[in-house]
């Protein structure tokens, strides 16, 4: 279950008690209505992705799995 708390002076959407983002301008309107949404999905039907939603989703997730360069 996705909910918003206030932690170290941010507003952050957690799941399950584990924080998964820090929510910018701390707009707590935004991150209720994006809470929801993730609820809504996480307890309703499955998504049904076809073979090119896939593939641009394996694309994006790759974009994001880098090593981090520390300067």
């Amino acid at each position: 279950m996705y909910s918003t708390k206030f932690t170290n002076g941010l507003l952050t959407i957690q799941r399950n008690g584990r924080k998964v983002l820090n929510v910018w301008d701390q707009n707590w309107q935004s991150a209720n209505e994006l809470c929801e949404l993730l609820n809504e999905l996480e307890n309703g039907p499955k998504l049904l992705l076809n073979e090119e939603d896939r593939k641009w989703l394996k694309e994006i997730d790759g974009a994001f799995c880098g090593k981090v360069q520390h300067a």
